[in-house]
């Protein structure tokens, strides 16, 4: 019986599964990154980076952004865990903000020009919040120190 080359066995192993490969999940990146975001969800075992939740990150501030008004309040989560959806335009940030650290560098140009003019454009239609600076929460992300809509405290982070 004909025995398999080595390097034909390690391939067979490390072959990615073709469900990462179907295209144009995200439709504002190309192929290649949107293959390699797919890659860093399914591989990823941090909570906030689960597959498909780039996809739902992005949507959420694509429809907040599409809101009338001239200045936004972002809203508080019903539920901040990770298999909800993410109502939170702020829990949506965290979640592009943590793909980005995982996906190689190469990869990171095209969605980080993205996230670039989400950050432009929340930090135009958001207020900042006045008693962020004596908060605790001064480490946190600038975009976690908006103006929530009726809130008095900022929301607490994490699970």
């Amino acid at each position: 019986m004909p025995r398999k080359q080595p390097g034909a066995l390690r391939a067979a192993q490390q072959r990615t599964p073709g469900r990462l490969f179907q295209p144009g999940m995200i439709h504002w990146l190309s192929l290649s990154v949107d293959a390699a975001i797919r890659r860093v969800e399914h591989e990823s075992d941090g909570y906030t980076v689960f597959p498909g939740a780039t996809a739902a990150a992005l949507r959420r501030c694509h429809s907040f952004f599409g809101l009338p008004g001239r200045t936004l309040y972002p809203g508080l989560a019903d539920c901040p865990c990770r298999g909800c959806p993410l109502d939170d335009v702020t829990l949506a940030r965290d979640v592009l903000d943590d793909v980005l650290a995982l996906l190689p560098p190469r990869a990171q140009a095209e969605p980080g020009r993205l996230v670039a003019l989400i950050d432009r454009e929340l930090f135009r239609r958001t207020l900042p919040d006045p008693r962020a600076p004596g908060h605790p929460w001064l480490r946190e992300a600038w975009w976690r120190m908006r103006s929530y809509e009726g809130v008095i405290d900022p929301p607490q982070c994490g699970p």
